[in-house]
Order: structure tokens, then C-alpha cells, then sequence
């Protein structure tokens, strides 16, 4: 009886300092306790969560915008069409060489001289739809109407792949023309005809533009209709030429009655 007894009073006695530390607790010391107030925040001012196809599409943070209009700037630092040109037949023959070292033969599709996405659509048209300057680097307009498929005739010069051995060229017998030099006058004075076929080279800016290498950059880029003065040549555009008695061209019939 007298251990039961015990026992009893043991569980009252902790039941007590248990009840003591509980209501003491809760009520606290009521000494040093700020009274913190405030009006809550406008629905307008909270930062909304963003969802996980935003964030992959969207730039967010302080350098969100750092690269919005960074081409359009490019563009508006473009080199002045009036400025005065000075180049020299060794500017010439140095542009000519830079050319044929990008290119299989005279009129190929010139090779791409840096990398590109392997796994995806190049971003070509960023640069080169336009052409820009950047920096010491120039990024030329392309010289003919948009095309989507860039890599369908332009390849990169190097072998992406790491440590990757480059098989010899195969043996062939064939051999390009070679690079027209200038067009000819029709007299002293005379604006010189296109001494290359004009097929997919309508841009003429491409090359003889603002941004073209010195040696075949045009004195007067602010002129857009170049072929006005310059005429193409038939014999490089494999049309047949048609002597000056033929003119005019004889009826087909199509615009009789």
C-alpha cells in the first residue's frame, strides 16, 4: 500500500511541475516583449511566383534587359557611308587571297571560320541577315535573299569534334576557274561591268559595302542601285549574249491580241 501511495504522489508531484511549466511558459515574462504592428503589404507590391515555363523563357533579376537592343546598337554604330575610303592594289590582292582561302573553288559557298551549334538551328541570321561589326571582327551581310537551312551549303572550316583526324582530301583531277581580277570598261571612265556571276550575290553591300574588306570596298556605299551603273556580264552569268541589232527583242506572240 505505502509503494502504491508513493507512487500516486510521485505522478501528482510531476503532474504539477509539468502544469506549472506549461502555464509559465505561455504566459512569459511579460518584460522586454516589443509589440511589433504593421499594415500588410498591397496585393500590388507582392512579388508574384513565377512558373517553371517563365523562368526558362524569360530572363528575370537586375541584368534582365542586358542584352535587349544589343543588336539594334550594333546597327546604329554603323561605319558612315561617306566616310573616305583609302585602299590600295595590296589591300586588293590581300582581300582576294582571304577569300579563296575560305572556299573549296572560285564561286563555292564559303566555309564558316568559328563555331557553331551542332545540336540545333545556328543562329546565323543574327549576325549575318543584317551584317555587323563587333569589335575588331566583322560579320558580313549575306549576299544573297534569305535561306533557313545555312549549313545545307556552308561549312564550319574545322572539325568541331576534339581530337578528331582529319581524313587527306580524295585525289581529283578537277580545277576551278580562276577569281576574276576586275570587269571591264566599256571606255576609260566607264563604270567597270560585275566581274563575277550574279547568281546568289544580289547583296552587293556583302562585300563591297561598309563593312567589305579594304581592297574591294566601294567609294560610294551610300548608292544602292549598284547594277544602275555596273552591269552584269552575260558570258559569267551563262547567258547567251545578244548583239545590238537584235534590239528590240522580236515578238513571242504573247502580246498580240
Amino acid at each position: 500500500m505505502k509503494d502504491a501511495r508513493g507512487l500516486h504522489v510521485g505522478l501528482a508531484a510531476i503532474i504539477a511541475v509539468a502544469a506549472a511549466g506549461y502555464f509559465s511558459g505561455i504566459r512569459g515574462t511579460e518584460q522586454g516583449v516589443a509589440e511589433l504592428r504593421g499594415d500588410p503589404a498591397p496585393p500590388s507590391a507582392s512579388v508574384e511566383a513565377r512558373s517553371y515555363a517563365d523562368m526558362r523563357e524569360r530572363a528575370h533579376g537586375p541584368n534582365a534587359g542586358m542584352y535587349e537592343g544589343a543588336f539594334a546598337r550594333l546597327e546604329a554604330a554603323d561605319a558612315d557611308l561617306y566616310a573616305p575610303v583609302e585602299q590600295s592594289e595590296a589591300d586588293r590582292e590581300a582581300a582576294l587571297e582571304r577569300r579563296a582561302s575560305r572556299r573549296a573553288y572560285d564561286g563555292a559557298p564559303p566555309t564558316i571560320p568559328h563555331r557553331i551549334e551542332q545540336l540545333g538551328a545556328p543562329d546565323c541570321l543574327s549576325c549575318h541577315e543584317r551584317g555587323l561589326r563587333v569589335a575588331n571582327l566583322t560579320a558580313p551581310r549575306m549576299s544573297h535573299r534569305r535561306y533557313e537551312s545555312c549549313t545545307q551549303c556552308h561549312v564550319v572550316s574545322a572539325d568541331p569534334r576534339p581530337l578528331a583526324e582529319t581524313p587527306p582530301p580524295p585525289d581529283n583531277t578537277f580545277a576551278g576557274m580562276p577569281s576574276p581580277r576586275r570587269g571591264a570598261r566599256a571606255y576609260e571612265g566607264a563604270p567597270p561591268t560585275i566581274p563575277h556571276p550574279t547568281l546568289m550575290r544580289s547583296e552587293c553591300a556583302s562585300c563591297h559595302g561598309v563593312h567589305g574588306a579594304l581592297g574591294i570596298r566601294s567609294t560610294h556605299p551610300y548608292r544602292q542601285s549598284c547594277t544602275q551603273c555596273h552591269a552584269p556580264s552575260a558570258e559569267l552569268d551563262q547567258r547567251a549574249p545578244r548583239p545590238l541589232s537584235a534590239w528590240p527583242p522580236p515578238s513571242t506572240g504573247a502580246d498580240r491580241p
